[in-house]
């Protein structure tokens, strides 16, 4: 076969191939193109010979495929490389272009030959992974939260490096471990918990939806709730339905925890005073109806009360979580005062306050009015305040940065033994003083009547 014949039958298969084909000289110029290049340009074969083939290239790429091409040159090795072209309607795709040397007898290069192949979907397509993954990447960012996977047939989870942030641990990329070591890391109370719902997501008849919360023990012995959900992945072998991976996000709620306690407890304790108003107001119409002389004293002694009682639970009323109180600081005995003005009897239920100028910051005036509100709720049900000779002595004074704080009861029902029952009030109360307050509150049932001795500190107290 001559060189004709070998020169005819590659342009025959050069004019069939659906990519872009060359051909160049030893020293790097072309000297020829088939008809799909000049199709995709819209240049002649006669514009492409020599070095007329770059004016093709996108401007900036060009420079980078003159090195790569002129090392292959210089080298006789392979020529690869990625770049745009001009298409005849003037835009931009993207090609892969690959180049072999033919070298004769001697080794010596006679020719290269070269195919251009399209690739301009699949970097348009690896642009949107790109693009989808850094929005991905932003979002999870955004929401504070980390991914992770579980293989559930090696046992073993991989956390991203968000989720290695939110469980305060060090991270490069990708972080594995046992799930043994995983469930190390949550609070024994919660692990069996968060088995439990991996189980049920993994069952071969689950829908693979998973959510769990729990808690976490960080490295420096800190608790924080997390909350993860996620879904199975499942594979059919055999007919058999078989989850292979689990795979989710996972994001810190402690506060939001937090909040949603503060609010349960709000709410217990609106729920709480609200019986408790009904049976103030309840017991105020029987003792108003004990003293007066005719309906129309009774009303106006009834509706009296009932305006002190709506003073009073205005200093009770419960701020928000998080939320700081912006009102004028009140005296101690203005707001024992308050509290206590719908106990009063006309010559009855002698009640006796005495102590010096104490402020109540704006902070702290919910609670302490809080407690006085149970202490007096209690006293009027049960204690002094329920009957006409009951007494009632609230003392206090200050001894270095505390205030010595002493409600004693006397005169009323006789106390056989301390309740058995501690209610909602009373563990409030409680919370209230030792919580929020930072002090103590010590009840001693006498039989004369209860004593409850607090410690209030000065600090806490005018917050």
């Amino acid at each position: 076969m001559d060189f004709k014949e070998t020169e005819a039958q590659f342009a025959v298969l050069a004019e069939s191939l659906p990519q872009l084909v060359w051909s160049s000289r030893p020293d790097g110029s072309v000297d020829y193109v088939n008809r799909r290049w000049c199709e995709f340009t819209g240049l002649s074969a006669e514009q492409f010979l020599g070095n007329g083939w770059e004016v093709a290239i996108h401007p900036d790429d060009l420079p980078q495929v003159l090195e790569h091409w002129h090392r292959s040159l210089e080298t006789g090795q392979t020529y690869e490389w990625e770049y745009r072209v001009r298409t005849a309607a003037g835009g931009y795709e993207w090609f892969l272009s690959r180049a072999m040397p033919i070298q004769d007898l001697t080794g010596k290069i006679t020719r290269w030959f070269g195919t251009s192949t399209n690739i301009n979907a699949q970097k348009t397509a690896e642009e949107a992974l790109r693009m989808l993954e850094s929005q991905y990447r932003l979002a999870l960012e955004a929401a504070d939260l980390g991914t992770w996977q579980i293989d559930l047939e090696k046992n073993l989870i991989t956390w991203d490096e968000g989720s290695c942030a939110l469980y305060h641990l060090p991270h490069n990329g990708l972080y594995s471990l046992t799930l043994e070591e995983a469930w190390a890391m949550i609070h024994p109370e919660d692990v069996e918990g968060v088995k439990a719902r991996i189980a049920t997501a993994a069952a071969p008849e689950s829908d693979g939806k998973y959510d769990s919360q729990y808690r976490a023990v960080m490295p420096d012995g800190k608790l924080r709730w997390f909350r993860s959900h996620g879904q199975a992945l499942y594979t059919n072998e055999g007919g058999t339905r078989r989850a292979v991976s689990l795979y989710g996000v996972v994001s810190d709620i402690t506060e939001r925890h937090a909040l949603e306690e503060a609010q349960k407890l709000l709410t217990r304790e609106l729920n709480h005073r609200v019986k408790n108003l009904f049976a103030i107001a309840n017991g105020m119409v029987s003792m108003t109806a004990r003293t007066a002389k005719d309906p129309k004293e009774m009303a106006n002694a009834l509706r009296g009360r009932l305006s002190a009682l709506s003073r009073a639970h205005e200093l009770v009323q419960p701020v928000a979580a998080g939320e700081k109180g912006t009102g004028p600081d009140v005296e101690l005995a203005r707001l024992i005062e308050a509290v206590l003005e719908p106990y009063r009897q006309a010559g009855q239920n002698k009640i006796k306050i005495e102590g010096p100028s104490v402020l109540v910051g704006s902070n702290t005036t919910t609670s302490l009015a809080l407690v006085l509100h149970e202490l007096a709720t209690n006293a009027a049900k049960y204690g002094c305040l329920s009957c006409a000779e009951g007494e009632l002595s609230i003392q206090w004074n200050v001894q270095e940065e505390n205030v010595n704080f002493l409600w004693i009861e006397s005169c009323g029902p006789r106390i056989e033994s301390p309740p058995t029952f501690e209610g909602f009030g009373t563990q409030l109360s409680q919370r209230s003083i030792t919580g929020q307050l930072g002090g103590t509150l010590v009840r001693d049932w006498r039989p004369e009547g209860l004593r409850v001795h607090m410690t209030l500190p000065l600090n806490r107290l005018r917050a």
